[in-house]
């Protein structure tokens, strides 16, 4: 029996039973995973900077997968990063992630953004290869965090 095929969209409009799915798909994300309420998430879909691409599957409506991409100016160039990209454990192995990839970057270029950024913890293996696919390459830089 096929797959169900994966509907790749950019989310813009807040549903509480969206901001579920979410949820469940950002607590696999490890300890970097944070609560969030539903004024969060409605700020950020309603950002011109920030676009949350999900895969959907079609029969059941479940949101399967996620990519967060954010599109800045500073003075000389336009960026774009890349950030929270996860696919449901049950949904893996499916090409979601690369879905999801294509479509974020494809906005990122038609939005005129230069390059994109991201970062992937050295143990998510699968991600790293995935972002080794698309053309993605390790930077020598530092990666520093201030918590405020």
């Amino acid at each position: 029996m096929d797959k169900p095929l994966i509907k790749i969209e950019q989310l813009t409009i807040f549903s509480p039973k969206d901001a579920k799915y979410i949820k469940l798909l950002a607590t696999q994300l490890g300890s970097e995973f944070q609560p969030f309420s539903k004024k969060d998430l409605k700020d950020m879909l309603t950002s011109t900077a920030t676009h949350l691409f999900v895969a959907r599957e079609p029969k059941t409506q479940k949101i399967v997968g996620m990519i967060t991409l954010i599109v800045y100016r500073i003075p000389y160039v336009k960026k774009a990063y890349l950030d929270d990209v996860i696919v449901d454990e049950d949904f893996r192995g499916q090409k979601i992630g690369s879905l999801l990839m294509e479509k974020a970057l494809a906005h990122a270029k038609n939005s005129g953004a230069t390059f994109a950024d991201l970062t992937a913890h050295p143990s998510r293996t699968e991600a790293n290869l995935l972002y080794a696919k698309f053309g993605f390459k390790k930077r020598n830089t530092n990666v520093y965090r201030l918590t405020l």
